[in-house]
């Protein structure tokens, strides 16, 4: 991994954001981000918590679903778990980031702020 000597914000800002711009695609990585932290605590009540081991794939599926159908980039191309320009850790935090920003906005909307 070579992570540029960059804060996680403009990391968010300039890269994260700027591969996540198209709307079903951002919706997905919200629902899979909403579905991998809801996965985690269902996995290990259930009879089998060694389920939790699969965190990354529920996580992360649904986000490279949206990628390879709907924000295609022939610079990273389909595969983006492979990367290694950035830390797979700040990839997951962006998804949690845009997700927690996601929700601000809909309860802003709904207590009629915006």
């Amino acid at each position: 991994m070579t992570t540029p000597a960059i804060g996680f914000q403009a990391f968010y800002r300039d890269h994260f954001q700027a591969e996540h711009r198209h709307p079903v695609n951002r919706g997905l990585h919200i629902f899979g981000t909403l579905l991998g932290t809801a996965f985690v605590p269902a996995a290990l009540l259930s009879s089998w918590p060694w389920l939790v081991l699969l965190y990354p794939v529920v996580h992360a599926a649904l986000g490279l679903i949206g990628h390879r159908l709907f924000e295609r980039s022939a610079q990273v191309r389909d595969v983006r778990v492979l990367r290694n320009d950035f830390s797979l850790l700040w990839f997951i935090a962006g998804n949690h980031v845009l997700t927690y920003k996601a929700a601000v906005a809909v309860m802003r909307r709904l207590a009629g702020q915006g």
